[in-house]
């Protein structure tokens, strides 16, 4: 596995993903942006003075898991020899999409404050988002 290409191609399929986020977010006039969600959670966390910090590391942490899902998932396709074709970037980006929505939900439940945003429809956007991830990690990284 070509690590450097496969941490790209996580950037890559990660930007597309969180356009699409950006996007719905804006049409539905509602906070799904993933990166000021985390900023949002971790910034209750941070001691006053570093409180600016919180958008750089939701943004950070951001892109760390989507390179590591990227990682993950060139793993796996290598491991079974899966064909990197559409349909199999949008069925593992549907099936990241679901452990993502646990994530999320697991963390909003155990934050002290939660966002208050729609989850039916954060997690909806949020699957398709995914499945958007997949499909462009799939074109990427195709060997």
């Amino acid at each position: 596995m070509n690590v450097v290409k496969t941490l790209l191609s996580g950037i890559v399929a990660t930007s597309a993903m969180t356009l699409y986020s950006y996007a719905v977010a804006r049409k539905k006039e509602e906070n799904f942006r993933e990166p000021e969600l985390l900023a949002e959670l971790a910034d209750d966390f941070l001691p006053g003075s570093a409180e600016k910090m919180a958008l750089p590391i939701g943004w950070m942490a951001h892109y760390q898991v989507g390179m590591g899902l990227g990682l993950a998932l060139q793993a796996y396709w290598q491991k079974t020899h899966t064909r990197q074709t559409l349909l199999n970037g949008l069925i593992s980006g549907a099936v990241a999409g679901l452990g993502g929505i646990t994530v999320w939900e697991l963390t909003f439940r155990m934050h002290p404050r939660e966002p208050k945003i729609p989850y039916t429809r954060f997690y909806g956007q949020l699957l398709i988002a995914h499945m958007i991830y997949g499909m462009t990690l799939a074109k990427c990284k195709k060997d």
